[in-house]
């Protein structure tokens, strides 16, 4: 992917020490089966703040991706490696709607976001006010002064817990960047099917704003953090998909019928064989779009969401299936991954929403 995000800061064997180090911490906490625990929690639903805290002060993963200057490490290749280990963990924190999809827009904003992505790095939280679960731009307006924005934007991931929220406004025709502390705004929780993943609807009501873009040169800093978020979301589903591959493939070897492992019978065989492939095929997608130097990154990164929803949807399904009775109970972590699935599906447009854009960016 082209662009001014360096593709990795940290050399084989720190970025394998990283991805150890969130495993660990994710384990120790009890996840992904403790996702259960956070059906119905009504104070920062799907935030796990204890978890949070070790992985962005102590592992410092909060700033994995963001620039030098804020304090930030790594780069496109590191975004990739946190996410995937999350998405492996179920892990109910902020890292791909803070620090990748606002971070990555504030990256894009100039020395006026420096202060806000410092935050981010601290470990606050910014949810990113800025489209749609389908990847549509929300229906927000600016004083001419931009001193002020009205409107809301639903499904906003996070938007309860947030310190702040980065809204793109419309003035005209033209889109720019805004800072909206959380108090000057109001957060109303959304049903949400994954535990791990809260949605809100955030509404602004002549809310006191900071601008960080002028003259319509948000839509650049918003198109960059978008698909840099869309490639992390494909990554959390490789993560996932990986995981359930592997679950499935301990349970078939033990599990006994007719006087053998059900692992053994042909018809298992081909099924885990056709999941092996589209997991491997998403982790050679993302890798290609991570390492090459495309002129399109925009095409790359739908491509890669659309592969990997599919790709994702279809494993944890078949998960669910060769499991058997066990794989649709409540004490299965099987049913938290389909959660997941579902949700990163939605998540800046599903599979049907980029086919269709890919067509739109390639003039089809």
């Amino acid at each position: 992917m082209s662009g001014d995000l360096p593709l990795s800061s940290l050399d084989p064997a720190e970025r394998a020490e990283l991805r150890s180090t969130i495993r660990a911490a994710a384990d120790e906490s009890g996840f992904p089966s403790r996702a259960r625990d956070l059906e119905g929690q009504s104070a920062h639903p799907g935030l796990d703040a204890d978890l949070w805290r070790v992985l962005a002060e102590e592992i410092g993963i909060a700033g994995v991706g963001l620039p030098d200057s804020a304090g930030g490490l790594g780069g496109l290749a590191e975004i990739l490696d946190v996410a995937e280990e999350l998405g492996a963990a179920l892990a109910p924190v902020p890292y791909l709607t803070s620090t990748v999809l606002a971070g990555q827009i504030l990256a894009a904003c100039g020395d006026a976001a420096t202060p806000y992505l410092e935050r981010i790095v601290s470990g606050q939280i910014a949810a990113a006010a800025v489209t749609d679960r389908a990847g549509r731009l929300g229906e927000i307006t600016c004083t001419s002064d931009g001193a002020s924005v009205t409107g809301s934007v639903r499904f906003v991931a996070y938007g309860t817990s947030a310190a702040f929220h980065v809204v793109a406004a419309l003035i005209g025709d033209d889109v720019d960047l805004f800072i909206v502390e959380a108090g000057d705004a109001q957060a109303h929780p959304l049903p949400s099917l994954d535990f791990t993943r809260p949605s809100a609807t955030v509404t602004f009501d002549s809310s006191a704003a900071t601008r960080l873009t002028t003259g319509g040169s948000g839509a650049a800093a918003l198109e960059r953090g978008v698909d840099i978020a869309l490639l992390a979301t494909a990554a959390d589903q490789l993560g996932g998909a990986q995981r359930c591959f592997d679950m499935t493939l301990e349970y078939i070897k033990f599990r006994r019928q007719f006087n053998r492992e059900i692992g053994s019978f042909q018809a298992i065989k081909h099924r885990m064989a056709d999941a092996l492939m589209l997991v491997e095929m998403a982790r050679s997608g993302l890798d290609r779009a991570t390492w090459e130097h495309s002129d399109q990154p925009s095409v790359d990164a739908a491509v890669v969401k659309a592969w990997c929803t599919d790709a994702y949807n279809a494993v944890v399904a078949e998960t669910i299936q060769l499991h058997g009775g066990v794989g649709f109970t409540w004490e299965h972590d099987a049913h938290l991954y389909f959660r997941r699935a579902r949700y990163d599906a939605a998540f800046l447009g599903d599979a049907t929403y980029h086919r269709a854009r890919i067509a739109a960016l390639l003039d089809w």
